[in-house]
């Protein structure tokens, strides 16, 4: 099973693209996001399952993209144990990845979806009080990690 992480909101629809409209926690709606690693040339995305460091330790779980951050070019022999977005097992080591690309995001619907379900996700709307139709904006400043590095285009909207 892929890594995904519970977001708080829904998709709403556009027929071209995929697009998250981020909620508040109380809101009831909620995805699970699955950040892919894209590899050196060709730009596959893996979706990680694990990862096994030089020695043979197991990272697992959202803590492995902060491994990566922090001592991914320390050991370019570490191996990612994945499925690419369509289902299919995959093996690289970190030295075949891009490390400071943006994650392109797939967006589930359950935690328990089959990998090959993910959508890529292209866009993702932030509520604001001020704002009418949707319109290029930064990720606001309460958006961190993970998401913040999402290769999405962000946007704010009103809340209708």
């Amino acid at each position: 099973m892929i890594i995904k992480e519970l977001v708080y909101g829904r998709l709403v629809g556009e027929a071209d693209s995929t697009t998250l409209r981020l909620d508040a926690e109380d809101a009831g709606n909620h995805v699970y996001l699955a950040y892919a690693l894209v590899t050196q040339g060709p730009g596959h995305h893996v979706l990680p399952s694990v990862l096994l460091d030089d020695w043979g330790n197991e990272i697992a779980q959202l803590r492995v993209y902060d491994w990566i951050k922090e001592n991914g070019l320390h050991f370019p022999r570490a191996e990612i144990f994945g499925k690419s977005p369509s289902g299919q097992a995959v093996q690289c080591f970190l030295r075949d990845l891009e490390l400071f690309a943006q994650y392109p995001v797939y967006v589930f619907e359950a935690d328990d979806a089959p990998d090959s379900s993910g959508t890529l996700l292209q866009a993702i709307v932030v509520v604001d009080e001020e704002a009418g139709s949707p319109e290029p904006a930064p990720p606001p400043g309460w958006v961190g990690g993970r998401l913040r590095s999402a290769q999405v285009e962000w946007r704010r909207a009103g809340p209708e």
